[in-house]
């Protein structure tokens, strides 16, 4: 019985009765007195703890917003809802001046695009894994892609280039090499706005240049969301949120949020220490 429960369970939100187009171009986002609770595994209503608090923020179209915070600080959740992987339980998100339950799915996951921590792959090659995103594409808009990010050299360095195989879940590729191919994956698709979960798993040097370069290039223009583990990250994008608690703390440029002196610039001076750390071991 509860596997056919999971089974029957609908796939993605419920649709709307009567879709509305998005704008064509670039698309603003707004949460608007959002609060969020997971809910009780035991259906006890003491339990749902809300997560987020009367959250509400503005991101202007092609604006590089970079989510920090200590861990369980709603980062992940706030990038949930945008995504639309979850419904707010009180406030409302909005995509282009819609609100998102009058969005069709498929339209949505056309103009948004998340690339999570994890990325999943296929077992088969990198052609393939890349198909995933548009069946359309051929070898030479792969190749483009590859080209627009800056990953063309990655690309020539493996010996059968995009008929490399991945393995099971991309177990031939590195954790920063699985998040290349998927930051490809997402460039394929031209998506309008990008939700991005940081990989926090170690990698090489070349490859964590490789990763950050690719990100810039591929949030160019695009309105981005990115949950920053590496405070590299949010010292580069047009605007800093820091949350806490469920709740926006502070919000503000990166070098803003530093003269202030606050919470942000405590956090950034402490990952500042402890890399320059490793770095002399």
């Amino acid at each position: 019985r509860r596997v056919l429960g999971v089974l029957d369970t609908p796939i993605g939100p419920p649709q709307p009765q009567h879709p509305r187009p998005l704008p064509q171009g670039g698309l603003s986002i707004d949460l608007k007195d959002v609060s969020f609770a997971y809910g009780s595994r035991l259906d006890e209503a003491d339990d749902d703890t809300p997560v987020l608090h009367d959250i509400s923020l503005h991101v202007a179209s092609g604006q590089h917003v970079a989510l920090v915070g200590p861990s369980g600080s709603g980062k992940t959740t706030i990038a949930r809802l945008i995504a639309r992987l979850t419904d707010p339980t009180l406030g409302r998100v909005h995509i282009g001046g819609l609100s998102l339950t009058d969005v069709a799915n498929d339209e949505l996951r056309r103009r948004l695009i998340v690339v999570p921590q994890e990325p999943f792959l296929f077992a088969n090659t990198i052609e393939y894994n890349l198909q995933f995103a548009d069946p359309h594409a051929t070898s030479q808009s792969m190749f483009d892609s590859f080209a627009e990010l800056g990953l063309s050299d990655w690309l020539e360095s493996l010996p059968l280039g995009l008929q490399t195989h991945v393995g099971q879940r991309g177990s031939a590729l590195s954790a920063g090499e699985r998040q290349l191919v998927a930051l490809v994956r997402a460039s394929i698709v031209k998506p309008d706005v990008l939700v991005l979960d940081e990989a926090t798993s170690s990698v090489d040097s070349l490859t964590e240049v490789r990763i950050s370069r690719a990100l810039e290039r591929l949030a160019l223009g695009r309105t981005t969301i990115s949950i920053a583990h590496r405070l590299s990250t949010a010292s580069r994008a047009d605007r800093v949120i820091m949350l806490e608690h469920g709740r926006i703390v502070e919000d503000g440029s990166h070098l803003a949020l530093i003269s202030a002196g606050g919470k942000y610039a405590s956090l950034y001076e402490t990952w500042i220490n402890s890399t320059s750390g490793i770095g002399n071991e």
